[in-house]
């Protein structure tokens, strides 16, 4: 794809191999397998309640473990089979010597930004009510002093 480029504004390649994570995950999601077996099977021979809860709730344990590692390689299947490819390009195009921008479009661009610049300081304003409101009523009550003082 690239060649012939001569400059790259920016370039980025990047590849990320999984496999290893993926035995990992099912080798771990065997192992959880293989205890939630056993858990099953001292659970069958269990004669207290207390033993029975205690099974149960390291068996809700496993199998939580379990659905997350099968979530893991369900993300890292999908990562394998679904790969993307970004291209984005441009061509820089010269700038036409003696192409003016007309007067009427240069006013309508000063009251286009000064309507931005508006509506940013309203919203800016609205951002600072609280303080506003805090303001106004310390001054209150300042000048509302000074009234008693001069009395």
């Amino acid at each position: 794809m690239s060649k012939g480029v001569s400059y790259f504004e920016r370039k980025d390649i990047s590849s990320q191999n999984v496999t290893e994570q993926y035995i990992d995950l099912t080798s771990r999601l065997n192992t959880k397998r293989k205890l939630e077996e056993r858990y099953l099977q001292i659970l069958q021979r269990a004669t207290k309640i207390s033993e029975v809860l205690e099974i149960e709730k390291q068996i809700s344990t496993i199998r939580e473990e379990i659905e997350a590692k099968e979530g893991q390689l369900k993300y890292l299947e999908s990562r394998v089979s679904e790969s993307t490819v970004t291209i984005e390009f441009y061509k820089t195009i010269a700038q036409k010597e003696g192409v003016k921008t007309s007067y009427g479009s240069k006013i309508w661009a000063a009251i286009q930004s000064g309507f931005y610049s508006l509506s940013e300081f309203l919203i800016s304003i609205i951002s600072v009510w609280p303080f506003i409101i805090v303001f106004c009523i310390f001054a209150y009550f300042i000048r509302k002093r000074f009234k008693r003082k001069k009395i």
